[in-house]
């Protein structure tokens, strides 16, 4: 996917019930009903789906990873059918407690189809992990049966290496996981004023969709202030995506724009060069 056009409001994870691409496709046209245009289908991947037998264990990564494979969506057909209406990415969840698997699932040949990579921590050693060396776009702290130790320290490394955490709304309108989603959110404000923080539906269900207006009234309450509340569904988003290609093609992202006539005017004119270079 071309991100140069992706534009308006985000919504950065979109998941699928089951096999229900029916269901999908009523949830990816209410969120272009309310004014989205880029979204990112997630696909949920535990790790004990890379679980390892003992005859495996005295082969390398890369070798054990040839044999796992995992079910993924056929996007492009979704693609072609919200084409003009959706800019649709492709987007992987990983959740792990297990950090040698992150290695594992680097070397799956399905890994390199998906456009985003979130990390979903289940212990605190995970979390460590993912905020000072993992290689990953998104970090997101689901509810869960702990209680992460989340510290400044960690937030600043990873946000310092480019990493966004990720607000699922979905968790607020669930009783059980609504202390923990807000708990999290204000430590993103505590610790660096809410940096690098998107915020995104998590939703499987049309019915669960909401407003880009009420996103950002929420996001408010969430800690965020104005400015970052749209930037959460908004450019914030678009930042995201050209760090994750950066971290696909193992370079820096960069949009060139073809300024032709601009050259042509400082080869002639000595007096427009020095001006440019100032």
């Amino acid at each position: 996917m071309n991100i140069r056009e992706s534009t308006g409001f985000y919504d950065l994870c979109v998941n699928v019930r089951g096999n229900e691409i029916e269901n999908l496709y009523s949830v990816l046209s209410k969120l272009y009903e309310y004014g989205f245009k880029t979204v990112a289908i997630n696909t949920n991947i535990d790790e004990s789906v890379l679980g390892i037998d003992k005859k495996k264990k005295k082969r390398n990564d890369s070798e054990v990873s040839q044999s796992i494979s995992f079910k993924t969506i056929d996007i492009e057909n979704i693609r072609k059918e919200f084409d003009g209406k959706l800019q649709i990415f492709n987007r992987i969840s990983f959740w792990c407690s297990d950090v040698a698997k992150t290695h594992i699932l680097n070397h799956c040949s399905n890994f390199k189809k998906y456009d985003l990579y979130a990390f979903v921590p289940k212990t605190q050693n995970a979390l460590q992990f993912a905020c000072t060396q993992l290689n990953a776009d998104i970090i997101t702290l689901r509810s869960n049966s702990i209680t992460f130790k989340f510290n400044k320290k960690l937030y600043d490394q990873a946000v310092e290496r480019g990493i966004h955490f990720e607000i699922q709304y979905i968790d607020l309108l669930n009783i059980e996981c609504r202390k923990h989603t807000i708990h999290y959110a204000h430590l993103f404000h505590t610790y660096g004023k809410s940096k690098n923080v998107i915020l995104s539906s998590g939703s499987n269900d049309a019915k669960t969709i909401r407003n880009p207006y009420d996103l950002i009234n929420l996001a408010c309450l969430l800690g965020l202030n104005e400015v970052k509340a749209k930037a959460s569904i908004l450019h914030q988003c678009r930042r995201l995506l050209l760090r994750a290609e950066r971290r696909r093609r193992g370079k820096a992202a960069f949009i060139i724009k073809d300024q032709t006539k601009s050259i042509n005017v400082i080869e002639e004119d000595t007096k427009t060069t020095k001006k440019v270079k100032l």
